[in-house]
């Protein structure tokens, strides 16, 4: 079994989604600091605006596992049954999951990738010309996925059913550690995670937070982190907590020599 060897792992999940992480961290002999740097607030939809997209919908995509969460527990059962007749795509495996945890098939989802633009690699959405399709996302979510689908001629709506916000916390413990160099390791799994750490954390200790090293799930949060000023940072090969804690594991045994 890994062996994480007591290094300190700051986990910034929102607090709903980070036990697994940390309870996987502290079974291989690690130490996860929670400091979650988003908090996932759940936008009440109306009866109309579900049955506005949802009728005309063919295809509805979900975008998040917080997508899932956050629209299926507003629907009845007439509505959930009438979801089950639509065609439902996912956008990673985590999603996937989701879905089938409140009984929806996953009719589509990509192999390989987890991000728009593996969804719209795929053959099923090549050719959707006069399809609609509603997309289920949270609120500011990238464009990339509706622009690209109304160029290839789909008529596309969105249903926001969650926003991000910065959690109101206490940062002191995590500040303490990074002001004497106890914190070894950043988790990170979306850019607003990393955009909203920097701006929790006072600005005399931003020298020494960018030097610790990172762990992402995604070239786009690998970008945004660069240039954020981030000098140590490593991608994990999925979004998965098995994913993040493999690279975890890597970097802590050697093999990346990037811990004090």
């Amino acid at each position: 079994m890994a062996d994480l060897k007591q290094t300190r792992i700051l986990v910034t999940r929102p607090a709903h989604q980070a036990e697994n992480l940390c309870a996987l961290i502290h079974a291989h002999n690690g130490i996860p600091i929670r400091l979650p740097t988003l908090e996932i607030i759940p936008i009440i939809l109306s009866v109309d605006e579900i049955e506005q997209h949802l009728t005309s919908a063919i295809f509805v995509i979900f975008t998040s596992v917080n997508a899932v969460r956050c629209y299926c527990s507003q629907l009845d059962d007439a509505r959930m049954r009438d979801l089950k007749t639509k065609s439902c795509f996912a956008i990673g495996q985590a999603t996937a999951q989701a879905l089938k945890a409140v009984g929806l098939n996953v009719d589509l989802m990509p192999q390989h990738g987890y991000n728009s633009e593996a969804l719209l690699d795929l053959p099923e959405l090549q050719r959707v010309s006069q399809k609609n399709i509603v997309i289920i996302r949270g609120e500011n979510g990238r464009e990339t996925l509706a622009n690209i689908l109304e160029k290839r001629g789909a008529k596309v709506s969105y249903q926001n059913v969650y926003r991000r916000e910065i959690p109101e916390i206490d940062c002191a413990e995590v500040s303490q550690l990074i002001t004497k160099k106890q914190l070894n390791l950043i988790t990170i799994t979306s850019g607003e995670a990393i955009q909203n750490l920097v701006k929790m954390l006072p600005e005399s200790q931003q020298n020494l937070l960018k030097k610790i090293p990172l762990v992402v799930v995604g070239e786009r949060i690998q970008t945004i982190a660069k240039n954020l000023g981030f000098e140590r940072i490593s991608l994990a090969q999925m979004p998965s907590d098995d994913a993040i804690l493999n690279t975890i594991t890597t970097i802590i045994n050697g093999e990346e020599k990037w811990l004090n």
